[in-house]
């Protein structure tokens, strides 16, 4: 297949595959700098693992009723806040406890669905995977629906947000509350996540909230060129990845992360020279 032709069956067949690549790529890529300036890079992977548990429980009844989304929404937005409460306790490093609950997740997603009901394999293995082919409209638009109040949300905090990030000392002397902002960004962080993860899956969120920050990082300075450069990386990447997918007939989301690491390479071998 052709570019042209590529690009003509991604916008005919599969438009919502690329409208929500790109939704959850931007807002990933963004959320995903306070996250690597807060250095828990990790809690992203922790999240993506207890959303899928939460969606795991709703084949069993009487849980069914909160439905996929529903059940992946409220366990990742309850454990969030319970991290956030571990992560004050210094005796155990924060690495130790996500590691932690990162493998009790996978375990316990497991078990689930080994005593759920019989269903089909190939949904069950569509809704964890999050099949970027097969966004439903509905699922899209509550997606969008959540990412515009996120990202409302983080424009309205971005001061807060970005000294407890980048300066958490400048942020304590100048008089934030520390726990409540650390608290609004776990929460905030889980509801982005869990969302987009039953969207397009695990390893997009999880790679769009690591790469494109990180070649911020190598790229820019400045927060908000961190910021504009991850946000671009975040809108092109799900856009030439699809395309490359259907060009060489491949899975779209490994091609679409594989092509942002081969920037993120290009942007550290742009930092090394300029070094």
């Amino acid at each position: 297949m052709g570019i042209v032709d590529a690009v003509t069956t991604l916008l005919a067949e599969f438009p919502y595959a690329l409208y929500g690549s790109v939704l959850v790529g931007l807002l990933c890529a963004v959320l995903g700098v306070y996250v690597v300036a807060r250095r828990v890079v990790f809690f992203g992977a922790v999240l993506t693992q207890v959303s899928l548990v939460g969606l795991s429980l709703t084949f069993v009844p009487p849980l069914d009723v909160l439905g996929h989304t529903g059940g992946a929404l409220s366990l990742t937005a309850l454990v969030a806040l319970l991290l956030s409460g571990l992560f004050s306790n210094r005796k155990v490093p924060r690495d130790a406890v996500l590691g932690v609950v990162f493998v009790s997740a996978i375990a316990l997603r497991i078990l689930i669905l080994q005593k759920a009901p019989q269903v089909e394999v190939a949904e069950v293995e569509n809704l964890m995977r999050g099949d970027i082919l097969f966004i439903t409209p509905g699922l899209f638009l509550f997606t969008l629906l959540l990412s515009a109040a996120a990202m409302a949300f983080m424009l309205l905090l971005a001061r807060p947000f970005a000294f407890m990030g980048l300066d958490p000392e400048t942020a304590e002397a100048q008089g934030f509350r520390a726990r409540r902002w650390e608290q609004a960004f776990y929460l905030l962080t889980a509801l982005v996540v869990a969302a987009a993860t039953h969207l397009v899956g695990d390893l997009f969120v999880f790679g769009f909230l690591v790469i494109p920050p990180v070649a911020g990082l190598l790229l820019a300075k400045r927060v908000r060129g961190i910021i504009l450069v991850a946000g671009m990386l975040g809108v092109l990447c799900p856009i030439v990845g699809l395309v490359i997918a259907f060009v060489m007939d491949v899975p779209a989301t490994p091609a679409i992360v594989a092509l942002a690491a081969a920037i993120l390479l290009v942007a550290w071998l742009i930092n090394r020279v300029r070094r």
